[in-house]
């Protein structure tokens, strides 16, 4: 019997054991050879949403230390060889900020920038035809705003860009806006009579031998300088709140979409004009 089971283990495993043994090795194999490349190909995936967020985070943080900066200004010269703009639609914004930080000496710039922001058709260092969030950048202003300058893209993959302009004195938000100094020193020379006129009206009011009727006058001369100046201005004045509103395009599902939201406050809504 001894001899029987000893010769029975030492037999080995028979062809059909065999094709069985290696059918199932290579199941096991293709499965973890799948789930491997699955995690890969969901890895690169993340990675690259991961990617895109960070890259809008960025832009928008970009875009709102530079848009909460802007200005307008009427320090123009008679030559007129600088116009301050803001011009804005719902897909595009051009403006003047004076949030550049010079990075390095004797680079000739000052805080002063004009900047644009737009969604461009362009190619990206892989030579890839995308649909991209571009900034465009002048380091001084001169009498051709909207051209020159230097492009960079700031996102790939931009499906939307979508900005808003809130009017405080009518309170509603507008989705264009239209600021353009073309004649800075008749408007700052028109300024300077109204307040002119105001410092009158203050004298009036001052003045202790005019009495009650003088502070009547005063006033009512103060209100109509007040009146005439926000008319005056009023083709000047900028948005106090900008909306932005990014759509970024999954980089493994063309479908899906994410959104990133921010609003910014402008500090100078009015002219310079001092």
């Amino acid at each position: 019997m001894s001899g029987r089971l000893r010769g029975r283990s030492q037999r080995g495993m028979t062809l059909i054991e065999v094709v069985v043994a290696l059918g199932i090795w290579g199941l096991m194999g293709t499965m973890v050879a799948g789930i491997m490349f699955s995690t890969i190909d969901t890895q690169e995936s993340v990675l690259g949403l991961q990617a895109r967020y960070h890259a809008g985070r960025v832009a928008l943080d970009r875009m709102r230390k530079e848009i909460t900066m802007t200005f307008v200004s009427l320090h123009q010269a008679d030559d007129k060889r600088t116009r301050t703009v803001f011009n804005g639609d719902d897909h595009r914004l051009l403006f003047n900020t004076a949030a550049n930080e010079p990075l390095a000496r004797n680079t000739r710039q000052s805080d002063q920038l004009e900047v644009e922001y737009k969604v461009e058709r362009v190619r990206n260092e892989d030579d890839k035809l995308v649909n991209a969030l571009v900034r465009r950048v002048k380091y001084h202003i001169d009498d051709r705003p909207g051209s020159g300058g230097r492009r960079e893209i700031l996102v790939e993959g931009v499906k939307e860009l979508e900005i808003a302009y809130f009017d405080k004195y009518r309170e509603r938000w507008l989705n264009d806006w239209d600021v353009e100094v073309e004649d800075a020193p008749a408007m700052r020379a028109k300024l300077r009579q109204l307040q002119s006129l105001r410092e009158q009206a203050e004298a009036v009011t001052d003045d202790e031998n005019s009495g009650a009727a003088g502070v009547v006058v005063g006033a009512e001369a103060d209100k109509q300088v007040d009146e005439a100046q926000a008319e005056l201005i009023d083709g000047l004045v900028l948005p106090s709140r900008v909306k932005i509103r990014l759509v970024l395009e999954d980089p493994s599902d063309k479908e899906t979409e994410h959104v990133m939201e921010t609003q910014v406050e402008i500090t100078m809504i009015e002219p310079l004009w001092y």
